[in-house]
């Protein structure tokens, strides 16, 4: 897929089959902002994403909410629920945070993780390298994490890296030439950190791959023209409709 597409795609149509609404709404808009579709400053038109996801502007309004807690809604009283403006520091931040706490739960993981799921993260993470199509590559890479974070996580430490990758911008990767086989090398690298039970280098390695990760979609973003289209301030914007 080009990158015009990424950037310039209207709001599609979308079938949601999703046990919360407001979960699928919300995903549904960190994808089209986080993907340039929804520019920053700009006002969320929920009736507009309502009928693309087929559903109230209950669910829309409780997703909109949720999304001004991560930051990537600014909500105006009076006014609406405008896009907010990311800026590089904002993502690179962000990655930062969540490859601290990925490197936490990957030096966990390299002494709880058992034999058998070690066995089970190699055939991952040799499905990943055998694959060629980018939803598959996407979905291995995530069940790769998964796994790691899953045996050296806490309740706790599940629950703010659930939290953390909600919001980080993943797409991006799937329309950068050899990403996965970048990535297949970094995993490669933590995996045998892991058969190995080295904490400390299992956790380097990880905090480096989620770090460089952030990098990465910044120069990704800014090839788009991210922050060459900025909208403008909210209060430039049509005061029609509130959130």
């Amino acid at each position: 897929m080009a990158q015009s597409d990424v950037v310039d795609s209207p709001l599609r149509s979308a079938a949601v089959n999703h046990p919360s609404l407001k979960s699928a709404a919300a995903a549904y808009l960190r994808e089209q902002i986080l993907t340039g579709k929804l520019r920053p400053g700009t006002k969320v038109d929920q009736d507009e994403i309502s009928e693309a996801l087929g559903m109230s502007r209950l669910p829309v309004r409780e997703a909109l909410i949720e999304l001004a807690q991560e930051s990537l809604i600014d909500a105006v009283p009076r006014r609406g629920a405008f896009v907010a403006r990311l800026e590089p520091t904002d993502i690179i931040d962000h990655y930062r945070i969540f490859g601290l706490i990925a490197g936490l739960a990957a030096s966990r993981a390299a002494t709880s993780l058992t034999d058998e799921q070690l066995a089970q993260l190699r055939r991952i993470h040799e499905s990943f390298v055998a694959a060629s199509d980018p939803e598959t590559q996407a979905l291995l890479n995530h069940e790769f994490h998964k796994v790691i974070n899953q045996a050296g996580g806490s309740r706790r430490l599940a629950s703010v890296l659930g939290l953390l990758s909600r919001s980080l911008p993943v797409r991006y990767f799937e329309f950068v030439p050899n990403w996965a086989e970048t990535s297949a090398g970094h995993h490669a690298r933590i995996l045998g950190a892991l058969e190995a039970h080295d904490a400390h280098e299992a956790q380097r390695l990880m905090e480096h791959h989620v770090a460089e990760s952030g990098d990465l979609a910044v120069d990704i973003l800014q090839e788009m023209g991210y922050w060459d289209r900025d909208t403008g301030e909210p209060a430039e914007v049509s005061e029609s409709g509130a959130a």
